[in-house]
């Protein structure tokens, strides 16, 4: 019997670019905790971004993985945090940035309704671009802010060699760091060992559910993890 329902959203709930949730989608949820089911998402996006997504009303997200598995919710209440390393993000965006057309960002922990996003080594032209897929406020920034921060990405140029030396450079200066990849030229750096499989076993111990009593929906890389833990998995169409 399934008791929890987990989704990713960007490219599974919501279609990548879009800017909010359907009302069919969110009549769906409802449906699902109608029937007595817990619902949450599993997600690389923070609360800030999905209180804009979902128009302010959190009932998609009160329990489930944020931040790819940095931040646990139950019922509202934040069980787990973890947060990224300043000084290796420095060290790594001191070196991918080199690269063209590659931009780093970083997200505060403490944020506002604006989402505001620190964005090194770009321009505001190419922040532009991003920003308008990925729904943020970006700010560029010389460095990274001497403040706590709860996520960071690496964008990449629609260019094979580009993103293998990023990929390669990022392990070999940051093996404190795992990379994912939600799509293609996106990438979300996360701390070692840190994901959204290792995040599902911590939110079942919570919600005192077996595996066998999930449904896991997602499209990408950082989707994998639960996709293997969990026996009813399901792969969207489009799927990277």
């Amino acid at each position: 019997m399934i008791k929890l329902v987990l989704c990713d959203v960007d490219g599974t709930l919501i279609p990548l670019g879009s800017h909010g949730a359907s009302e069919r989608t969110m009549q769906a949820i409802s449906h699902v905790r109608e029937a007595g089911v817990q619902f949450g998402l599993a997600t690389g996006r923070d609360v800030v971004e999905l209180m804009q997504l979902f128009d302010g009303n959190d009932m998609p997200f009160r329990t489930g993985i944020l931040s790819n598995g940095k931040k646990i919710m139950v019922d509202g209440e934040m069980v787990r945090l973890s947060l990224i390393s300043n000084e290796g993000l420095e060290r790594l965006a001191a070196k991918v940035t080199e690269y063209p057309g590659v931009m780093m960002t970083a997200y505060p922990f403490e944020t506002d309704a604006t989402n505001p996003i620190y964005c090194l080594g770009t321009t505001a032209e190419e922040m532009a671009q991003w920003a308008k897929i990925y729904s943020f406020n970006g700010i560029l920034a010389d460095d990274v802010p001497p403040i706590d921060i709860i996520g960071a990405t690496i964008a990449c140029p629609d260019n094979e060699e580009i993103m293998q030396a990023v990929e390669r450079d990022a392990r070999e200066l940051c093996p404190e760091f795992d990379i994912a990849k939600p799509s293609v030229r996106w990438w979300d750096i996360l701390p070692k060992g840190l994901n959204k499989g290792t995040a599902l076993q911590m939110l079942m111990d919570e919600l005192k559910v077996t595996s066998d009593e999930v449904v896991m929906f997602g499209d990408a890389d950082n989707d994998l993890a639960i996709l293997h833990a969990v026996e009813n998995s399901v792969v969207v169409d489009g799927a990277t």
